[in-house]
């Protein structure tokens, strides 16, 4: 009898050990989904977009890790001074709680705990002073607000309640809310930052624009006039056969006209957020030549110090255009009102990252002021002082670089500092811009040309800058495929050059400042080509896949350049 006894009393106690082993693994599966929905929720506010997805979140996720049954968000206008709670899809209604005389009810425990700065943990309800209600039907047995810190300010109330019995929300569920609310506030903080930087960079764009608008009037006006003049001396006609000529100049004028719009619209429409490689030194140096007009009308003494090496970053273009614009813009209004005038942009790569320096000469009474130089001191500045600068500089800090200024007696200086791209990433962005076969070119007078050495560069063919003196003598020893001339030689020099040119190479192409129907005429007649400033891609493409057509099919019977 005594064996059963025994036999039972283990038998019990080993149930009673596994009851409890069962119930703790259970408790502990609770905590361990708890936790894990947790960690989601508070991953999940963070990442929001809006303060309608916050109120969704925690509203359909946090009454499944505490014992609530009901979340409302309450977010301060200060304009209005009330609490606004957040619509969701299970209560769509706005509502606005007036902090200075709040409303009877629930809404009413959401301005104290705002008032107080602290959590408002309320057992029961329908007893609390804090609830001031006439009736009692629709109210939870019991709450809790927590304020939302964004320090050092509350900008909202997260209100947690539940309708099924009395008692106080358990210190964990209490931290846990807390945290939540702060998570909420720092989401929404972020929210408002990128609303605002949006905003503004919206504006700094039209900024720029209007800038780029200013600087081109004068460049478009020429063309304009004589499309009016040429329009009405060809209607004076009325019939009678209209001379080539007109008819030429015309048309030369329209498309010098066309590429100045073209070139300003490019900076208006709303770019490709996509990251891909761009070639700095190829950027800042097209805007350099697109700002040139404005820049010689200000009477700036402007060096190019750019490096002819390409320099990829990954990065959205459009956005690069609008920092190096906002940068150059700046640059130039400070430089103009100094009596040096001076402009030098310069660039290198060290360590695998490129340096541009935009250095620019100062009044000395600007210098004199010390820290209210530096364009990034305020970072709310008008469109009428920093253009914008600080930005320009969030957005380089978004593709991992850096702006710094410096500034010394009577000089300023921008430091743009970008990662560059890697080897693969810029080879697959280029590839498709490449030539069936490399094209050895010569370029005579390279100063001014960095950014036609980059972009050609960048499609795999080979450029020799020479001086003009050594010019003719190369071209009778070593045969290019393309012989590229500046017209800033001089018209006796350029044309002389390229008579010697033209019976040694396949082709030869002038760079210009800018279209002249005549000159164009004149290089066709020769057999020539003309590209002009500043220089497009596909006007680009166009003359290479002339000078391939006219180059021979293979370069090995060819003595090159090792």
């Amino acid at each position: 009898m005594l064996p059963v006894a025994l036999l039972l009393s283990a038998l019990a106690a080993i149930a009673t050990l596994l009851g409890v082993w069962w119930i703790r693994e259970r408790r502990l599966n609770a905590q361990r989904h708890s936790m894990r929905a947790f960690h989601a929720l508070s991953e999940g506010i963070i990442a929001a977009a809006s303060s309608s997805e916050i109120a969704e979140k925690l509203a359909r996720v946090l009454p499944t890790i505490t014992q609530a049954t009901a979340v409302r968000l309450y977010l301060l206008n200060r304009r209005t001074k009330s609490l606004e709670r957040v619509p969701t899809s299970g209560e769509p209604e706005p509502m606005a709680v007036p902090i200075e005389a709040p409303q009877d009810g629930l809404p009413s425990g959401a301005v104290v705990c705002l008032r107080n700065r602290s959590l408002l943990n309320i057992p029961d309800v329908r007893r609390s002073p804090f609830i001031k209600a006439a009736s009692q039907s629709g109210l939870p047995r019991s709450a809790m607000f927590v304020p939302l810190f964004a320090q050092p300010d509350v900008v909202g109330v997260l209100e947690v309640s539940n309708a099924r019995k009395p008692g106080y929300f358990s210190p964990e569920e209490q931290a846990a809310a807390q945290h939540l609310a702060n998570q909420a506030a720092a989401s929404l903080k972020l929210q408002e930052q990128q609303s605002m930087r949006e905003q503004l960079f919206r504006t700094e764009k039209l900024a720029a624009t209007g800038q780029l608008i200013s600087g081109v009037a004068s460049e478009l006006r020429a063309p304009l006039e004589s499309i009016l003049q040429l329009a009405n001396s060809l209607a004076a006609y009325q019939g009678r056969p209209v001379p080539e000529r007109d008819l030429r100049q015309l048309a030369g004028q329209s498309q010098r006209a066309s590429e100045i719009v073209a070139r300003l619209v490019s900076f208006a429409r709303p770019e490709n957020a996509e990251a891909r490689p761009v070639d700095v030194n190829t950027l800042v140096g097209g805007l350099m030549e697109f700002r040139g007009p404005e820049w010689n009308t200000l009477g700036l003494r402007v060096q190019n110090r750019l490096s002819p090496q390409p320099a990829p970053v990954l990065a959205a273009q459009g956005q690069m255009e609008q920092v190096f614009l906002n940068l150059l813009v700046h640059a130039e209004q400070r430089a103009g009102e100094a009596s040096t005038k001076t402009l030098t942009v310069s660039s290198s790569i060290i360590g695998g990252r490129v340096l541009v320096e935009i250095t620019y000469s100062t009044s000395l009474t600007e210098t004199s002021k010390g820290a209210e130089l530096d364009p990034f001191a305020d970072r709310g500045a008008s469109v009428e002082g920093a253009l914008g600068l600080g930005v320009c500089q969030g957005i380089v800090q978004g593709h991992g670089g850096e702006i710094r200024f410096r500034a010394r007696s009577g000089t300023a200086r921008f430091e743009v500092d970008l990662p560059v791209a890697r080897v693969a990433e810029s080879a697959a962005a280029v590839d498709t811009r490449k030539s069936a076969r490399p094209l050895t070119m010569m370029l005579v007078d390279s100063a001014g040309q960095r950014q036609l050495l980059g972009m050609l560069s960048a499609r795999g063919h080979r450029v020799v800058p020479v001086p003009l003196e050594e010019a003719v003598d190369l071209a009778q020893r070593i045969r290019f495929d393309a012989v590229l001339l500046a017209n800033r030689l001089g018209g006796a020099n350029w044309s002389e050059l390229q008579e010697h040119i033209r019976t040694h190479t396949p082709a030869v192409v002038l760079v210009s400042d800018s279209y002249d129907s005549e000159l164009a005429r004149s290089l066709e007649e020769s057999d020539s080509m003309l590209l002009v400033r500043p220089i497009q891609e596909s006007e680009l493409d166009r003359v290479l896949k002339a000078i391939e057509a006219r180059s021979p099919n293979s370069s090995a019977t060819r003595p090159g350049l090792e």
